[in-house]
């Protein structure tokens, strides 16, 4: 099995996404919305990977979590907002304020352990943690990037997330690649010749 994933894995079409390796041998790019279960379940399965990776061989991994909100009030690639994710536009401001002050882990997390609450929540959270007071304003000044990134997801014809790229190679979205071909895929990148 694990033969026949590496000779698919070589014949796999790929696409430029535009991101700088920045002295990386893999970048992966992760298509998320925070109020997603899948998107939540893939998180947690795949960033200890990366995490370890990086921490055998220092930043040989980049990982880069673009946003896709289901939600209409930022992306117009989508007739209705899906039910639950409401916050998600919200959400995706929340967590880019959040890696600007260095808890974008810690407002992950939190955001994936509570999906599906209301956007005022996800405010109340983000200002608390964030001890931002004028959290609405900061917000919006997130939403042009968050809307960059949905139209990079629809030139990329991003139809579910979480949808992941290694190296510009597209994952499946309808089903999830086991960790261990995860992985797998990702040691063939770091071994492949530049």
């Amino acid at each position: 099995m694990r033969t026949q994933f590496e000779e698919a894995w070589a014949k796999q079409p790929r696409v430029d996404l535009g991101i700088p390796a920045d002295g990386a041998k893999v970048v992966v790019v992760k298509f998320n919305d925070y109020e997603c279960p899948a998107c939540k379940s893939a998180e947690n399965f795949y960033t200890p990977i990366i995490k370890r990776l990086n921490r055998a061989q220092s930043g040989v991994v980049k990982y880069v979590v673009k946003d896709w909100a289901w939600s209409t009030s930022c992306n117009t690639f989508i007739q209705t907002t899906i039910p639950g994710h409401e916050a998600a536009c919200v959400a995706a401001a929340a967590a880019r304020l959040a890696r600007d002050r260095g808890k974008y882990d810690e407002m992950a997390s939190w955001l994936f352990a509570n999906q599906g609450v209301s956007p005022e929540a996800v405010r109340d959270r983000a200002s608390q943690l964030l001890g931002i007071p004028d959290f609405d304003r900061q917000a919006e000044a997130k939403i042009p990037a968050v809307k960059q990134d949905i139209a990079d997801g629809a030139a990329l014809k991003i139809h579910g997330t979480p949808t992941y790229f290694i190296n510009g190679v597209r994952l499946p979205t309808d089903s999830m690649l086991a960790p261990e071909y995860f992985e797998l895929a990702l040691n063939l990148e770091i071994k492949r010749p530049d």
